[in-house]
């Protein structure tokens, strides 16, 4: 491939992670949520239990300090709880709550509804075709 099609073909795909982004970012705002935020519930709803806040801020590539304002502005929400680690006193667990999870869910919904608004110009085998695409890409790491 030449360099100057791979160079357009990088372009516009990062063209397109920005428009999900934004699009991501938008879905977002009517529930009071930032994409860290968002990051968070989703890292805590993956775990299914209650994990360690510098685990939780290794999963979001995040220092510990980034991570507990994050965790705070949640708790403040009632979307999380802390608690003290039984294993170790220095510890802090954090756990998604009911409330959270219905939220994430909510969020997930809206998310899904603007990313399928963003590729309903493409039939069924095009976005087939455009996911095995992608996942042949990821898979070359």
């Amino acid at each position: 491939m030449d360099s100057g099609h791979s160079t357009d073909l990088s372009e516009t795909f990062m063209a397109v992670a920005r428009r999900i982004r934004r699009s991501h970012m938008s879905a977002l705002e009517p529930f009071g949520l930032n994409p860290s935020q968002s990051r968070a519930l989703h890292v805590l709803a993956r775990e299914h239990e209650s994990m360690r806040l510098r685990d939780l801020a290794e999963h979001l590539r995040i220092v510990a300090r980034s991570a507990t304002d994050i965790v705070d502005s949640l708790e403040a929400a009632d979307l999380v709880t802390r608690g003290p680690d039984p294993s170790d006193r220095r510890a802090v667990l954090v756990a998604l709550t009911d409330v959270g999870r219905a939220l994430l869910d909510r969020v997930d919904d809206a998310r899904r509804e603007v990313t399928a608004e963003m590729f309903d110009g493409l039939d069924p085998g095009e976005r087939t075709e455009l996911s095995r695409l992608l996942h042949k890409i990821v898979g070359s790491d």
